[in-house]
């Protein structure tokens, strides 16, 4: 009985199993994915480590105490970078950790109001313009001011972030409508008639978040 012999090539068979597996752009989409993953399970560990979060609630004074000690040990590094640097990006590596530890608590479908990116990126930048205003920064220096000033800078921060969102829902119409009846700074005030300067920074800052929050409305 005959022995039919088949010859192997195996070109082919390396070829056809780069064919039938993933394409680069795949592959090196998964490694991406991977890493994502590993980098996220790595804050959420430092956050959960560090008491970052209580519950589903940050804990703001935790974080603040995390970023001023990964501040320093950036500036024991790199003795180059400026005090404020070194916080800026304490504290974004901070609240990452934090966030990404609220996410194991809190369950993915739970409801929560959008914040736009271009908010969530200029709240760091407005708690410091925020805390040189208030503080005279860097005039007096941080150490002199202490990391609770700060604190109560980044929770008005969010807070002006939070109201420009609910101030964007309520749709540019009622937004136009509000800011034509808002008072402006009157001139030639008479002498019976006193306005405290409170008073006219919290309505400049009222007026200022309406025109955010009409942009963000209009985007």
């Amino acid at each position: 009985m005959p022995f039919h012999y088949r010859t192997i090539s195996w070109s082919m068979v390396l070829s056809d199993i780069r064919n039938s597996g993933p394409t680069k752009a795949e592959f090196i989409a998964a490694i991406q994915a991977e890493n994502d993953a590993k980098r996220e399970a790595g804050s959420a560990k430092v956050g959960m480590d560090r008491g970052l979060v209580t519950g589903s609630t940050f804990n703001v004074p935790t974080i603040m105490s995390y970023a001023i000690g990964e501040a320093r040990k950036y500036r024991q590094n790199d003795q180059a970078l400026t005090w404020g640097a070194a916080l800026s990006r304490a504290l974004r590596w901070a609240w990452g950790c934090a966030a990404a530890a609220r996410r194991l608590v809190v369950p993915a479908g739970t409801p929560v109001a959008p914040m736009p990116a271009v908010l969530r990126r200029g709240v760091l930048a407005r708690a410091w313009a925020i805390f040189r205003a208030s503080y005279a920064y860097p005039q007096v220096p941080f150490l002199s001011i202490g990391r609770d000033c700060f604190t109560w800078a980044l929770k008005r921060a969010w807070a002006e972030a939070r109201e420009t969102v609910r101030l964007a829902g309520l749709g540019v119409e009622a937004l136009k409508a509000a800011d034509a009846i808002e008072p402006r700074v009157r001139v030639g005030l008479p002498t019976s008639y006193s306005e405290r300067a409170d008073e006219v920074a919290a309505r400049h800052n009222a007026a200022r978040l309406r025109s955010v929050a009409m942009a963000q409305a209009t985007a």
